[in-house]
């Protein structure tokens, strides 16, 4: 067979990670297998509108019917038409998709008289377009170049071209084109609409070019980068300054942030910058490495780690890294962090302290990676894998969920909430979480679970400016989710990707209510889901006690709150209490009402029987004296409870009392008793350390709404609690059951805990593990929630 590998070649010319893919697969087809195999380059600038346009044309008139077999993977050489075409896609010109960053002018430009036809044209074509209106596409396209529109109609990025490649790239990408669809990666096979909705698509790794890659000494780091702010390379260098040992950092690559990252550096002289390497050179640069940090945000592949991975070294990543999480597998084949170099510089250190587990990880990692062949990949693109068959499953019915915060990675009980939930509903429906972000954020759109997708809309400068002055009327309290209710037009492209989003949707859903009104404009037409994790106007009210300052924001508040109660078709809070404490505060409302009580993901956290936990201790230095723990966010409740254990420490000298997360930092400038240390924000790895080793976890909350997320937490893991009634409030426990209740004083109950024997607390932890088991798994609760909207007359499938 003769197969043409189709490949646009940049302008300028540049030698890069697609490049090399292609020739290592031409490569393998020409010398390992019976085909014959060119690869086929077109000269494709893309720095205007126009060039792009002529790109695609160009690609769209080629001629490849001397070939057996078309493989393409980028844009615009997918525009090539032939009977045998496999897309082995990287991926999509992602500043016109999940990165897209809307210019001010993206309400306004397709709406210009000279444009409403051709725009309207091409949304009668639909998701995906009929190929043969390609060639009128560009015919409609030259006729503009003189029509007198402005410039701005030109723009790129921007909305006509943004619209135009989307146009493009599905009527190309169609099932009537495409014979087979395959990956990279499972990263790209998961963002969204990269693929037709009913495409079977496999992921095929492709190995890196170079066969030579060994493992050496253990002496220094290195990562391999493109110096440009997507690679986080920032973060590395940032790390280093919370490393105290003397292991060196090796930087190879160039590119535009490389004077920033310098100066960053500072007169760090552990710090090497090497500027361009050549090829030849990299795999002993490689081989002598401790480890290789490579933290990208959402990179589509990586062969950085594969190439790591080959030479014995383990990786260390983030957990929004995209590709690279795909391979290092965390604490096993290297780490994965939270995205922030204390975390990164947490593992740094553990590595730097102990080579013997930087090569065991080696190990494991180059194991891990050995299935990643060139005869893999190639033969599972040639192989035949029929599209799905007509006779499909009903299609599923899709939410659009608009929150105020990022979603994931979950860092906070919050967070927490909404991903798991979500994740869990998502084996029953399509759902985007439209999420707003503060001004640095990036704009993504990835899938962060199957069937959740996360597009993530960072806050325009001039809201992130309007919310900055409430807050400072306010004492600096933090008020993003408050200020988000008024000022959320301010940040129109969060408009946009709802109302996109919404379009396909058969329900919209407002988790906290502050961005009704957002939800109204977007879909004025869908019905409309209040998921109340608060009773909002209590907790609000509580935080500005003694502000009279805060009393117009608590009005925006009962504002938000009394139009989702009154106007949604159904509500769901954590607790029965706060639907009657909703009730009593606005009235009746028409929707029907659900409890979905918060829950644990008991697959992220490991549960310690007592037996284990006390050889933890001993192993550890922390057997002889009690260490009791808590953890929460920064949540007025929170920090009333930090409050009570700074006093009850006092009283409890014998005790060790740590504090982890975001709660901490109001605390950081107190002075404290010695007895108790605050560690912060920590990551997923800390956490569950702690929570293995630990001999209390406490909960001492008098205040707030709906449940308590860290009970559940604690229970999973098997650590005993201590709680007031109040912080067990809406969970169906029992005291000296399922926990100590600790109303009679922190510390006496600390003391009474210590004098109970192993028997009577191995019962404790076992009824309440069993209790999260069979009540609050996620996963039991998302089906619960599912049966209910069943009963009550939600189909769970479109008919």
């Amino acid at each position: 067979m003769k197969i043409a590998i189709v490949t646009p070649h940049p302008v300028p010319l540049a030698i890069g990670g697609a490049e090399n893919l292609w020739w290592g697969l031409q490569d393998h087809f020409q010398n390992h297998t019976v085909h014959e195999c060119d690869v086929i380059a077109l000269l494709s600038p893309e720095a205007s509108f126009w060039d792009l346009i002529s790109s695609y044309e160009a690609f769209s008139k080629l001629d490849l019917s001397a070939y057996d077999c078309v493989i393409s993977g980028k844009y615009p050489a997918w525009m090539v038409n032939h009977p045998n075409h496999i897309c082995y896609m990287l991926h999509r010109l992602r500043g016109l998709y999940d990165t897209y960053a809307p210019p001010a002018e993206d309400h306004t430009v397709l709406r210009l008289p000279k444009l409403r036809n051709l725009v309207e044209w091409l949304d009668d074509a639909g998701r995906y377009p009929d190929p043969e209106q390609i060639p009128d596409l560009f015919d409609k396209l030259r006729s503009l170049k003189d029509a007198g529109l402005p410039e701005s109609v030109f723009a790129f990025p921007g909305p006509f071209i943004r619209k135009i490649v989307h146009f493009l790239d599905n009527a190309a990408l169609s099932p009537q084109r495409i014979r087979r669809y395959a990956a990279i990666a499972e990263t790209v096979r998961q963002r969204k609409n990269y693929f037709p909705p009913d495409a079977m698509v496999d992921v095929l790794y492709p190995p890196p070019h170079r066969s030579d890659y060994r493992e050496g000494d253990f002496r220094y780091l290195f990562t391999s980068s493109r110096l440009d702010r997507p690679k986080r390379v920032d973060l590395i260098v940032e790390a280093m300054k919370h490393v105290s040992e003397a292991i060196p950092l090796l930087i190879a690559g160039t590119g535009p942030d490389e004077a920033r990252l310098k100066a960053l550096a500072g007169n760090d002289q552990r710090i090497q910058f090497l500027g361009f390497v050549p090829d030849e050179a990299m795999s002993a640069l490689y081989a002598d490495a401790l480890a290789v940090p490579f933290v990208p945000y959402d990179e589509d592949y990586g062969l950085v780690t594969i190439e790591a991975m080959r030479s014995g070294k383990p990786v260390l990543t983030f957990a929004d890294s995209g590709g690279p999480c795909e391979f290092v597998h965390d604490g096993e084949t290297g780490f994965v962090t939270a995205p922030s170099a204390k975390a990164l510089a947490e593992r740094i250190s553990e590595l730097a302290r102990n080579p013997q587990l930087a090569r065991q990880m080696g190990e494991r990692a180059k194991g891990e990676v050995a299935p990643v062949i060139w005869d893999n990949a190639a033969s599972g693109l040639l192989q035949s894998v029929p599209h799905a068959t007509a006779e499909r499953p009903a299609r599923r019915k899709k939410l659009t969920v608009a929150t105020t915060f990022r979603v994931f990675p979950p860092m906070n009980g919050g967070q927490a909430r909404v991903y798991h939930l979500y994740k869990n509903l998502a084996k029953i429906f399509d759902i985007d979480i439209v999420s707003l972000g503060i001004a640095t954020d990036l704009r993504s759109e990835k899938e962060i679970a199957p069937g959740l997708v996360e597009i993530h809309i960072p806050k325009s400068e001039a809201h992130a400016e309007a919310e900055r002055d409430l807050s400072n009327l306010t004492g600096h309290i933090p008020i993003g989710d408050i200020a988000a209710y008024p000022l959320i037009g301010l940040t129109p492209a969060f408009d946009d990707a709802l109302e996109l989003s919404a379009m396909t949707s058969d329900a919209v859903v407002a988790c906290h209510p502050y961005l009704i009104q957002a939800l109204r404009k977007a879909a004025p037409d869908k019905p409309l889901w209040y998921e109340a994790q608060d009773v909002e106007i209590t907790l609000k009210s509580a935080m500005f006690a003694g502000k009279p300052e805060g009393q117009p924001l608590l009005e925006e508040v009962k504002s938000a709150e009394k139009s989702c109660w009154i106007s949604a078709e159904r509500v769901f809070a954590c607790a029965d209490r706060d639907l009657k404490e909703l009730q009593s505060i606005y009235g009746p409302t028409r929707a029907r009402v659900y409890e979905v009580p918060n829950g644990v993901a008991l697959d992220e956290i490991p549960f310690t029987d007592l037996q284990t936990r006390r050889h933890i201790q001993a192993r550890s230095g922390l057997s002889g004296r009690q260490t009791a723990i808590f953890m929460g966010s920064w949540h007025g409740p929170n920090l009333e409870a930090i409050e009570e254990i700074l006093q009850s420490a006092e009283q409890a000298p014998k005790t060790r009392f740590i504090v982890m997360g975001s709660a901490c930092i109001p605390f950081k400038d107190r002075k404290k008793p010695t007895n108790v240390h605050l560690l912060g924000q920590v990551d997923e790895t800390t956490r569950n350390s702690l929570l293995a080793s630990a001999d209390v976890a406490l909960n001492p909350m008098h205040s707030g709404s709906g449940t308590n997320l860290k009970m559940l937490d604690y229970f999973a893991a098997g650590i005993p609690v201590v709680s007031t009634m109040f912080g067990a409030r809406g969970l169906e426990v029992q005291p000296e059951i399922h926990f100590l209740a600790s109303d009679a004083g922190l510390a006496a109950t600390l003391d009474k805990l210590a004098q109970f024997d192993d028997m009577r607390l191995s019962s404790m932890i076992a009824s309440a593990r069993r209790l999260v088991e069979e009540h609050y798994s996620w996963k039991v609760i998302a089906e619960r929630f599912a049966d209910r909207l069943a009963d009550s007359g939600f189909s769970l499938t479109r008919g």
